[in-house]
């Protein structure tokens, strides 16, 4: 069933040496399509190319910010570190976010 579709056609050796004829002549005649289609050719590869490149980097970008976002959510930090991400307040004990003591070793007096 599916052979008569996918089926190469029977090409004769005359049909083959007048392909191979004209293939010869159009080159000899216009030798630019050589580098011209090889060009074309290698501009999708490259873009191919360069998206799985990209896109590698960006799922490595998103499994470091998902181990962030989960070891603040288990450490109770709520707020960025420029110093490595540790927070070093409250002992490891969540924090509240508002409230006369925030963690930063100062407090709010009311006069």
């Amino acid at each position: 069933m599916f052979k008569d579709k996918f089926a190469v056609p029977q090409v004769s050796a005359e049909e083959m040496k007048e392909h191979r004829d004209r293939f010869s002549a159009l080159i000899a005649e216009y030798p630019w399509l050589i580098p011209a289609t090889v060009s074309l050719e290698i501009i999708p590869v490259t873009v191919m190319i360069h998206g799985f490149w990209k896109n590698r980097q960006l799922k490595k970008q998103l499994l470091i910010e998902r181990e962030h976002t989960k070891q603040r959510q288990l450490g109770g930090c709520h707020h960025g570190h420029g110093h490595g991400g540790h927070c070093h307040h409250g002992g490891g004990k969540p924090q509240l976010l508002a409230g006369p003591h925030h963690g930063h070793g100062h407090q709010h007096h009311d006069a």
